[in-house]
């Protein structure tokens, strides 16, 4: 593994984390205030994030895969 792998490693998790948390709370913020478009934004917010922190996962497979 190189400097720039664990990086790109540490971007795709923080940036998934965040979309996934700041996708739940439009969802939250949306369904208190009964904006139906800020809620299901938040929901493809939401999952956005599960979709790059499944990448993420996908990455460490195959680094795991090419070493062993």
């Amino acid at each position: 593994m190189n400097e720039r792998s664990d990086m790109d490693r540490f971007k795709t998790m923080l940036s998934g984390r965040t979309n996934m948390l700041l996708g739940q709370l439009k969802q939250e913020i949306g369904y208190a205030t009964g904006l139906r478009r800020l809620e299901r934004q938040g929901i493809a917010q939401e999952m956005r994030g599960f979709s790059q922190t499944a990448r993420l996962h996908r990455m460490a497979t195959m680094d795991r895969s090419e070493q062993g």
